[in-house]
């Protein structure tokens, strides 16, 4: 059960990317918390576990932990036990200079899929080489090194995608229902109708202000916020693939498509906006061929 934890924003990121390789015993349990850009972790030896937007999901080496932006975690590892991981923080302008009509990477983070896949083991095997071989380029300073490791990136994510298609992927973890959560879960769950405050505490069996103040003690940020935030957040991941504003707008709740234009603006600092279809440019399968 989570208590007293506070939904932060963590990290920066300034370039297109960032690759973290950390190795340590000292265990990991952070806050709730959030970022302002997509995160990857492949965890390539550890066990332990990862609350994402409400659901948690048991973690094992080998695993794929995917994050999109705006989405609250908290990973929980043990003490004692080696956690070796690499960790990508990626920008939305990384994603959508490559999308294409047919492929939008960004889809691998969406909040309707799971969040975390589980790859078989050659398939682990060869990620580990491929974020080597991203870590190498990042480095070496050669030509086209920036371009290389940002191609290394993308064909990660897309044989990711690959993995889920083919069913490996981790089933939900339902084993500790705390209320807050269920709370959390069931406003993403309603995205659609943007459900209501007095019909949450009535599902719920709570007072609303009850209700307001416990979410607010558990993850920092105003209820009203939050539902807010995942509202927009979901809207712009439609956009992003393609889907008409005005559409997203009513799918995700909204009424008033001028409401929807302020509130999108202010959040993401330009109107919603279908990305261009121009060419993006060669293929990525020249990128870890094997």
């Amino acid at each position: 059960m989570i208590e007293n934890d506070d939904i932060r924003e963590k990290g920066y990121l300034h370039e297109t990317f960032r690759l973290f390789h950390n190795t340590d015993i000292l265990g990991i349990d952070t806050p709730a918390h959030f970022h302002s850009f997509y995160k990857v972790t492949f965890v390539r030896y550890g066990r332990g576990s990862y609350m994402i937007d409400g659901r948690t999901y048991d973690i094992q080496s080998g695993d794929i932990v995917l994050v999109g932006i705006n989405v609250p975690h908290r990973p929980v590892f043990e003490a004692g036990e080696l956690y070796d991981r690499y960790t990508v923080y990626i920008s939305s302008a990384l994603l959508e200079k490559f999308d294409t009509p047919d492929c939008h990477i960004s889809e691998i983070f969406s909040s309707t899929s799971a969040n975390v896949i589980r790859p078989d083991r050659k398939n682990a095997d060869r990620f580990i080489k491929m974020f080597e071989r991203i870590e190498t380029e990042k480095q070496s300073g050669s030509f086209g090194a920036s371009l290389a490791s940002e191609m290394g990136v993308l064909w990660f994510l897309i044989e990711a995608a690959r993995c889920r298609q083919g069913s490996l992927q981790v089933p939900l973890e339902n084993s500790e229902d705390d209320r807050m959560l269920a709370i959390l879960r069931a406003v993403n769950e309603s995205l659609g109708s943007r459900i209501s405050l007095p019909e949450l505490a009535e599902r719920f069996d709570m007072d609303t202000d009850d209700m307001k103040a416990s979410f607010q003690e558990a993850f920092g940020c105003p209820l009203e916020e939050y539902i807010t935030s995942r509202a927009l957040t979901r809207a712009r991941e439609m956009i992003m693939q393609g889907t008409a504003p005005a559409e997203a707008c009513y799918a995700c709740g909204y009424k008033n498509i001028s409401e929807f234009t302020e509130s999108y603006r202010k959040k993401f600092g330009s109107a919603p906006k279908c990305p261009g279809k121009e060419e993006t440019g060669e293929a990525l399968s020249v990128f870890f061929p094997d």
